[in-house]
């Protein structure tokens, strides 16, 4: 469910980004609208998590689309339900990159790591202009014993903790870009960590490449569903939950066996 690529439907908003098409699925706006719904948060601030949403998302795609792109094919984007799908056709190519369309699984590593890496790429600019501008301070926690950052805290200046809703936003953008992508780099099928995953266990072992890699996709899905459930987290138990048994699935199925892979 999902790498498919939704039905066209007339309330689709349409438009090109880089010359890249670009088309938004309604159910986009409404499972972000339900997912920023809080207790604590106002209308103002659910329609800015919205925004953020859309923008983290389609910089996602986009970083799919444009090293797909770069490499021969033409792509398009697609904003659906649960995230988005950047999309091409194999047998088109490019004008951006001709005599480059030829799939290895290097390729596919690289376009499939692209994604998380234009998010933290966004997240690293926000916080350097935060910090440069000094709208915001960005204070590390570090694991203990270590030069390795656990995790940060923004504190913001007087002026911006006059904005509320401002905050808001940039703590949402750096939430869907940091975590979201580090999230998505996990090795769960059809996560781009998935697919990286899947290439790697092809290179090793051919033979058994997707049956190792659905194996371990629906250890870790199953792991991180039972690890929200109890984190109280309402929507990634049954994100997760959905992987889990779409893993299964196709491990029970034709799909177990083989080295051969699908964009």
């Amino acid at each position: 469910m999902f790498l498919t690529e939704p039905r066209q439907t007339p309330y689709d908003l349409h438009f090109n980004l880089l010359n890249i098409p670009v088309r938004i699925h309604p159910m986009f706006w409404l499972v972000s609208a339900l997912m920023g719904f809080a207790a604590d948060r106002t209308p103002q601030m659910v329609l800015l998590w919205i925004v953020a949403v859309f923008i983290s998302i389609l910089v996602h795609e986009m970083g799919h689309a444009i090293v797909i792109r770069y490499f021969g094919w033409q792509p398009s984007v697609v904003l659906y339900s649960f995230g988005g799908l950047a999309i091409h056709n194999p047998y088109v190519q490019s004008q951006y990159g001709p005599g480059r369309a030829r799939r290895s699984k290097w390729t596919q590593i690289i376009i499939s790591a692209a994604g998380p890496a234009a998010g933290f790429l966004l997240a690293g600019l926000m916080l350097a202009f935060l910090a440069g501008t000094r709208v915001a301070s960005i204070e590390l926690e570090w694991f203990e014993g270590t030069n390795i950052p656990r995790w940060y805290t923004l504190v913001p200046s007087m002026g911006l903790m006059s904005k509320p809703n401002v905050f808001v936003f940039i703590l949402d953008m750096l939430f869907i870009n940091i975590w979201w992508g580090l999230i998505n780099l996990l090795p769960i099928w059809p996560l781009d960590g998935g697919k990286i995953s899947r290439e790697l266990f092809q290179m090793v072992d051919g033979g058994q490449a997707i049956r190792n890699s659905l194996m371990l996709s629906l250890i870790c899905a199953i792991a991180v569903a039972i690890w929200a459930f109890q984190a109280e987290q309402r929507f990634m138990p049954i994100f997760f939950g959905f992987m889990a048994i779409q893993n299964y699935q196709e491990l029970s199925g034709s799909n177990r066996y083989g080295g051969n892979n699908l964009w």
